[in-house]
């Protein structure tokens, strides 16, 4: 007996952002570096146990980007 396919999302807009985008947990300077040369596919979203001097490094960084 097979499992049935059910509610799954399509392959190509899983994990996908209403904008289109997908988002990426950054957690310093450069992953967001490297998540740069994909900015059109991918969003950035600063991790949750980021302290805040690294947070304003981070932004600073994106807004020069």
């Amino acid at each position: 007996m097979m499992p049935t396919i059910g509610y799954g999302s399509n392959k190509k807009t899983k994990h996908m952002l209403p904008t289109g985008f997908r988002k990426v947990l950054v957690h310093n300077v450069k992953e967001l570096e490297v998540l740069m040369m994909q900015n059109r596919k991918y969003c950035a979203e600063i991790a949750h146990a980021v302290s805040s001097k690294k947070r304003k490094a981070i932004v600073e960084r994106a807004q020069q980007l």
